[in-house]
């Protein structure tokens, strides 16, 4: 299934993705060869007290300080959004004509989707040529000439101000993606030889944990877990009595600290994470009677010191660290080159968006 557009739109474009620590800017190009990488940049976004979140000017100053640092040139961005304020819910329907599909499916978001009426913006994919995904088989003779595919739906708050946040750093936001899809379609382009069973991608962000399956079927499955990286480190700061600062060193390997403690703090402090990702495998084993066996970790928290050991300690899943970039060419400078080397798993989101075309 190709998911190359959802909510608005060929412009040169990037991915740009920003989070609630750090924006991410990726550019690429693509050519039978596959992904080339033009360019790269991730900045920390800095405010008065690093322990609150930073206001619209200092995410706009840090999006500023991303274009200059990787040198991009094109003005037109392609976002993401995910959280509570996002649903992605597939779709049946008996066999109608081209012309009903639309209708069809903006009815089936009034009744699947959490958001108050007339507050949203819907947009859907159908399953290429209806026969890929899981009407490949269709066992019920009703079934086949069924209409199946995917619909996405966001709130115009979390749109309106993705799209201000963008517009006031001079950029143009050209298409607005689901965080899980983009994450998805790089997966699909980057491991091809991984297909053939479920697999999981999960991407740890500071506020939520985004965590998308790519069914055996080419069918995506997506969940947006409420407890990521700021919950985990909030909870170890307040366990060790030292800062968040304290904590994030320690995570990432720049500070001794207390080691062992901070270990045994994250496995209580993840443990909301670990049991929803337990919970949503054994969900989705039970909706599709096929078991995901391998998880690909990216985003900010990936890389922290320890964490992907626990994940495999405690999931009934092979976890391991996902860097999108080991299957790309790379065509800057030095310093893109080592960031896409050594960052690349934070960089996975934003390279998703920037696969998208308009």
């Amino acid at each position: 299934m190709d998911l190359k557009r959802l909510f608005y739109g060929s412009r040169e474009v990037f991915g740009l993705d920003i989070g609630s620590s750090y924006v991410k800017a990726v550019q690429l190009r693509h050519d039978e060869h596959g992904y080339h990488v033009i360019t790269a940049g991730l900045t920390a976004i800095s405010g008065d007290n690093k322990d609150k979140p930073a206001g619209i000017s200092e995410v706009v100053r840090a999006i500023r300080r991303c274009m200059k640092s990787a040198q991009i040139k094109t003005k037109n961005a392609v976002c993401g959004v995910s959280g509570p304020n996002v649903a992605l819910r597939r779709f049946r329907f008996p066999s109608v004509g081209v012309e009903e599909v639309e209708s069809a499916v903006l009815s089936e978001a009034q009744q699947v989707c959490p958001f108050e009426e007339g507050q949203y913006i819907v947009d859907y994919q159908l399953f290429t040529n209806n026969t890929g995904g899981d009407l490949s088989e269709a066992k019920n003779p009703q079934d086949r000439g069924a209409i199946r595919g995917v619909l996405a739906a966001a709130t115009m708050g979390v749109i309106g101000h993705k799209s201000q946040v963008v517009k006031a750093a001079s950029l143009n936001c050209v298409l607005i993606d689901v965080d899980g899809l983009a994450l998805l379609n790089c997966f699909v382009e980057c491991e091809k030889e991984s297909r053939g069973e479920p697999t999981g991608v999960v991407c740890v962000g500071s506020k939520y944990t985004n965590f998308a399956i790519l069914g055996s079927d080419g069918v995506p499955f997506v969940r947006d877990i409420p407890h990521a990286a700021d919950e985990i480190v909030t909870d170890i700061a307040g366990e060790l009595k030292v800062s968040l600062q304290a904590v994030r060193d320690m995570a990432a390997g720049k500070s001794d600290g207390d080691v062992k403690g901070f270990e045994d703090s994250m496995k209580t402090a993840a443990g909301a994470m670990t049991s929803d990702i337990a919970r949503t495998l054994r969900y989705y084993s039970a909706q599709e009677g096929r078991k995901v066996r391998k998880i690909y970790i990216c985003g900010g928290f990936a890389g922290a010191k320890g964490f992907v050991e626990l994940l495999n300690s405690q999931l009934p899943v092979e976890a391991v660290i996902w860097n999108p970039f080991n299957k790309m060419h790379f065509e800057g400078g030095q310093g893109g080159a080592k960031l896409v080397k050594e960052q690349g798993s934070r960089l996975a989101l934003a390279a998703g968006l920037a696969m998208r075309t308009i």
